[in-house]
């Protein structure tokens, strides 16, 4: 029994390295532009090694994606927990969290590169739905943040909007990341692009989306802004 669990141990802690090894050059050089060879020698097995763990290269890309959104995770949605947020009024929380994006976006740009490639790779290589099943629940971690914080705000009086909780999620979500995602890519590619810093536009579009949701009676400095004094 012992020598099973350490076998297992190895064989996990073995594909954790493939994984980070994988994550790395990903961001660094792009999914396309990366071989299984050039992943192996970075964590130090041979290719064959790879596939004993990974049957194709869209398999081992879709578990890159994964550990990307959960070293998200772990980095920076433990600010959406606690006493201090617990307490925030709905608009708070909305501040807050948004808050929390635009610090992913500073602080995450080859994350955010990777993860807009994932998306293409995903399309090009036909990959199901059904094998994204872990991938998405990572995406989904942020939703029940998000929407508690939407029905707090309604309840409380701080947002109002005309939609479900879960629609203006939704939408929040994609604006949100689509823009960090694509600005990671190629926010920099054309000389208009340097008229207005990219870190501006996300500060900018995450102003007008709360600014949209928070009640006329909620104006003056965030929350989250009072906090930091």
């Amino acid at each position: 029994m012992k020598e099973s669990a350490a076998v297992i141990r190895k064989a996990r802690l073995r594909s954790e390295k493939i994984v980070n090894a994988a994550l790395e050059l990903f961001c660094e050089k792009g999914i396309e532009d990366t071989s299984i060879d050039d992943v192996a020698a970075d964590a130090g097995v041979g290719s064959a090694t790879i596939y004993r763990y990974f049957e194709t290269k869209a398999e081992l890309a879709v578990r890159t994606g994964v550990a990307c959104w959960k070293k998200i995770e772990t980095r920076y949605l433990k600010a959406l927990s606690g006493r201090k947020y617990a307490e925030m009024t709905g608009l708070g929380q909305i501040e807050c969290i948004m808050d929390v994006l635009v610090k992913i976006f500073e602080e995450e740009i080859p994350s955010l590169k990777f993860l807009q490639e994932f998306d293409v790779f995903v399309r090009r290589n036909g990959i199901e739905v059904e094998r994204l099943k872990e991938y998405e629940d990572c995406i989904m971690s942020l939703k029940p943040r998000v929407t508690d914080a939407l029905q707090k705000g309604l309840d409380d009086g701080t947002l109002s909007f005309l939609w479900s909780p879960e629609e203006v999620c939704y939408s929040l979500a994609h604006t949100m990341f689509s823009l960090m995602k694509k600005l990671a890519w190629n926010g920099s590619m054309l000389s208009l692009d340097a008229r207005v810093g990219l870190g501006l536009q996300v500060r900018i579009t995450r102003d007008l989306l709360v600014g949209g949701l928070k009640t006329r009676s909620a104006g003056g400095p965030s929350e989250a802004q009072e906090q930091e004094k």
